[in-house]
């Protein structure tokens, strides 16, 4: 089929082209399915690895129109047999953990005026929550929450951040700043114009972790209007535009991976001698379900980084099995604590 996708950038506009694709493609089974629980976290979350579906394409065309706007026409050839699989992969474990809970908190400006209901978060959430995330309320932050937050952007602190999220019960959680600066005035036709220019950083972490999923720096985007505010508003609701959808995107390809057993699980074992870790990496190592290991070792604790197949619930049985004294004491999503027991 043929399709036309659109962006602010060239690899928005690819990505957009080739989800068209594969919803116009494989359209007829995945709306059959409009009556699955979950279906638009289902749906999104399958369509974010649209590229993984196509079994061809050939781009035919790239042009930019005024506002910015990008626009690649390709032709492709989709499978429709790994929609299905995927579909049911993605089905079967959203029933088994549930919906994902985030919390997104932006501060934002124009010019030292600090905006009380950021643009740029309120269309990230639109997006999450038209995908069937499940969004911490935040009419629920308090006063206290809401000053230690903007305290942890400003410093760039994701571990501040992290406790206020978990505290909520957030899986993961967005943060960032955006901000509207003056610029020159000008004239159009004898009638005095502002102008304004908006950036904007959005950081997205796992909460259990605090691992960095992705951190999208947004092009400068300008805003021109009759009124200043106007103006600055414009440019923000411009750069949310262009940052809201990558946001989503990151959020909707970790979720996959996490759904599909990938990615990384960290493993903290307490109580551990220095013979024991050497030992205990040897027999990870052995493991079949990990793909690949990295740890350190201070002070009787050591630090895993796996990369892994199976999810950490799997993983914890598994690591249980062949590590005779290691007592496992929490499993999360994607961390599994463990402690040898003492003679």
């Amino acid at each position: 089929m043929t399709v036309t996708g659109v962006g602010m950038t060239k690899e928005a506009a690819l990505r957009d082209a080739q989800r068209k694709a594969v919803e116009q493609g494989a359209g007829t089974y995945i709306y059959s399915q409009s009556q699955t629980k979950d279906f638009a976290l289902v749906r999104d979350t399958v369509l974010a690895r649209s590229a993984g579906f196509l079994q061809s394409f050939e781009k035919l065309s790239e042009s930019e129109a005024e506002d910015g706007v990008i626009q690649i026409k390709i032709k492709a050839v989709v499978s429709i047999k790994g929609i299905e699989d995927s579909w049911g992969v993605v089905t079967n474990m959203l029933q088994q953990m549930g919906r994902p809970k985030i919390m997104v908190f932006v501060t934002e400006k124009i010019g030292n005026e600090v905006v009380e209901d950021s643009t740029v978060q309120t269309r990230i959430e639109n997006l999450l929550l038209e995908s069937g995330f499940i969004l911490v309320d935040k009419n629920q932050l308090k006063e206290i929450d809401r000053k230690d937050l903007a305290a942890a952007v400003a410093e760039d602190s994701a571990a501040r951040v992290q406790a206020i999220a978990k505290r909520f019960g957030a899986q993961l959680f967005i943060t960032g700043s955006a901000h509207a600066e003056a610029g020159e005035q000008r004239e159009i036709n004898g009638v005095p114009f502002f102008t304004y220019e908006a950036e904007a950083n959005i950081k997205c972490y796992r909460s259990d972790t605090a691992q960095l999923l992705s951190s999208i720096p947004g092009a400068a985007t300008r805003g021109v209007q009759r009124v200043a505010r106007s103006a600055a508003k414009q440019a923000l609701d411009t750069q949310a535009q262009q940052i809201a959808p990558r946001t989503q995107f990151d959020i909707l390809r970790f979720w996959q991976d996490v759904l599909s057993g990938r990615g990384e699980i960290q493993l903290h074992v307490e109580g551990i001698s220095f013979l024991q870790n050497t030992k205990l990496k040897g027999t990870l190592k052995a493991l079949k379900q990990i793909l690949e290991i990295n740890g350190t070792f201070a002070n009787g604790t050591a630090e895993y980084s796996i990369q892994s197949d199976v999810r950490a619930e799997q993983l914890a049985e598994k690591i249980a099995e062949a590590v005779d004294g290691l007592e496992i004491t929490d499993v999360s999503a994607n961390v599994i604590k463990a402690k040898y027991k003492q003679d």
